[in-house]
């Protein structure tokens, strides 16, 4: 079995991983760079999955989070994609948005393969099994490859301080012990002192700032349905309104989720989630209210027509840092003109990423013989972890034959 990570061993986004034995070929995801002002975004070609004569068995995507789908659109019509089902709903959504507002047509991701957790796929003389991890994205997974006698388990972006996390433990345990090689994702191994809420205590800080504050604007992630879960339940706890943009887009990804979760977390009534329009102005004077925000010209007419009002900023502030490859001026130009308008900045955010500990809790479960730091700017940093297995850096494209 060979194992080449095209792209991820220094540096967080535009994973692509390929698994190679005797009889087949398999890729896990098909990640886009990040975008870092001021850089051009770099094409990966594969020869045999985006160009010339199709050689591969399936990419395998471990959720929907553009650095690690990104480039499903340059994978070979007969190559087939796979994804996990609610993921593919999810992502569907998001890709049928871009393209209306962009004027294209995107309908591939309808056409992605699914596959269930803890149901192996048999591709040739290679299974893969895929098991849900905790993750910000919603039905993210982790697999585990088996062929030739070896065992490789790649965790994709993981967690174990969301509304799974809990789980996690014991899912390692039960799945993933005795592996072989151990591809892990590493992202903040670069930000090691870095204090991480769990979701759930950035729930119970939500529901303390909507008992005391009456306008609250949110800025998330569409997509980060935790963190969403959260603020609605503060929201409905507190009797305050819970309000989402005027398109359509926010409700359709909430509907998905409770159409597909048996977990009363995940269920978003309907009958309790506005759909903004200035009609709703007494009333969320009235009640108060939690919005659900993007960064564009309604939420700015909103946030003048409550000034005083508090804007909670759930996401990664490195976007906000100029110091910052990823420092994103589009956000950051937001920010500091709402708080010039008046609006008190609140940080509450919890990352997607699993810290130095809980790496270091998966490696010890799964025994693994050997570590693959991937998804990270520092992979030398695994070297400090006290690890039992040998740490194994590899460069982007270089083979690695266990």
């Amino acid at each position: 079995m060979q194992i080449k990570i095209h792209r991820g061993t220094h540096r967080i986004g535009g994973c692509v991983t390929e698994i190679t034995t005797k009889q087949a070929r398999i890729v896990i995801d098909m990640g886009a760079e990040l975008p870092v002002l001021g850089k051009a975004v770099s094409e990966l070609e594969l020869e045999g999955v985006t160009m010339g004569k199709p050689d591969c068995d399936g990419v395998f995507i471990t959720h929907y989070h553009g650095d690690h789908v990104g480039m499903y659109d340059k994978v070979l019509p007969s190559v087939p994609i796979w994804m996990g089902p609610t993921a593919r709903e999810i992502f569907s959504v998001v890709q049928r948005t871009v393209a209306e507002k962009c004027g294209k047509h995107s309908v591939r991701p309808v056409d992605f393969k699914t596959f269930y957790a803890g149901k192996p796929i048999v591709l040739k003389d290679t299974t893969i099994t895929p098991f849900m991890i905790d993750h910000s994205a919603f039905d993210a997974y982790m697999f585990l490859i088996e062929a030739e006698g070896r065992r490789v388990l790649h965790t994709g972006d993981f967690r174990m301080h969301g509304a799974r996390g809990a789980k996690m433990s014991a899912v390692f345990e039960k799945y993933a012990r005795y592996v072989d090689v151990l591809i892990v994702e590493g992202t903040m191994m670069g930000r090691r002192d870095e204090k991480i809420l769990t979701e759930h205590e950035l729930g119970r800080r939500a529901r303390e700032i909507l008992r005391d504050e009456r306008a609250v604007f949110v800025l998330c992630s569409s997509t980060n349905i935790d963190t969403i879960a959260e603020f609605y339940a503060a929201a409905i706890a507190e009797n305050r309104m819970f309000i989402v943009c005027e398109d359509a887009f926010q409700l359709e990804i909430l509907r998905v989720v409770t159409k597909n979760s048996r977990s009363s977390f995940y269920c978003f009534d309907r009958q309790k989630i506005y759909v903004y329009g200035e009609n709703l102005h007494k009333k969320m004077t009235e009640r108060g209210f939690c919005f659900i925000a993007r960064t564009n010209r309604v939420i700015e007419r909103a946030l003048a027509a409550f000034p005083h009002n508090v804007l909670i900023y759930s996401m990664w502030t490195g976007y906000l840092d100029h110091s910052k490859p990823a420092f994103d001026a589009f956000k950051s130009k937001f920010v500091e003109e709402a708080v010039r308008s008046g609006s008190r900045l609140e940080f509450l955010h919890t990352s997607g990423h699993a810290d130095a500990s809980q790496i270091r809790e998966i490696c010890q479960i799964t025994g693994a013989k050997m570590i693959v730091p991937v998804h990270t700017e520092y992979p030398e940093a695994f070297c400090s972890l006290g690890l039992c297995g040998e740490v194994r850096i590899l460069n982007d494209g270089e083979c690695l034959t266990v």
